[in-house]
């Protein structure tokens, strides 16, 4: 017999804290480097993300039927690395993934990682993490 057969078959969820919605290891091609041997080609970059959302979301989504869509954040990324160009830096495709992100009201907070990891033998990747938060109004 199951722990679970004495209780009542529908009972109330209550929201703890905020929910995060999740990309992990998105790999792209992307023209990225400030070394000039990395200049003029593409090369793998690893987008992982965390979507914070504000509180309450669980019940907006059920009342208005809008949502944040880990959808939308991949298609930004995967038109920016297709035609976004050369960017210098890790850092600047991390914040360009986290100002999309919050231009989303129901997106409170971001953390975003962009590594590059064919960059040394020794290691996974290398890059940067930076998390970001919504100013208050």
């Amino acid at each position: 017999m199951s722990v679970h057969s004495d209780l009542p078959l529908k009972y109330e969820l209550i929201e703890e804290g905020c929910d995060t919605i999740l990309i992990d290891g998105l790999l792209l091609p992307t023209e990225i480097g400030i070394l000039d041997s990395e200049k003029g080609r593409r090369q793998t970059v690893r987008f992982d993300v965390e979507i914070g959302t504000i509180p309450g979301y669980r019940r907006i989504v059920r009342e208005k039927g809008t949502f944040v869509s880990y959808a939308d954040t991949v298609a930004f990324i995967q038109e920016k690395a297709a035609s976004g160009g050369h960017i210098d830096l890790v850092e600047d495709w991390a914040e360009a993934v986290a100002e999309f992100v919050l231009s989303n009201p129901l997106a409170e907070r971001v953390t975003v990682k962009v590594t590059k990891p064919e960059i040394f033998d020794e290691a996974q990747g290398v890059g940067i993490r930076i998390s970001r938060r919504r100013a208050e109004a």
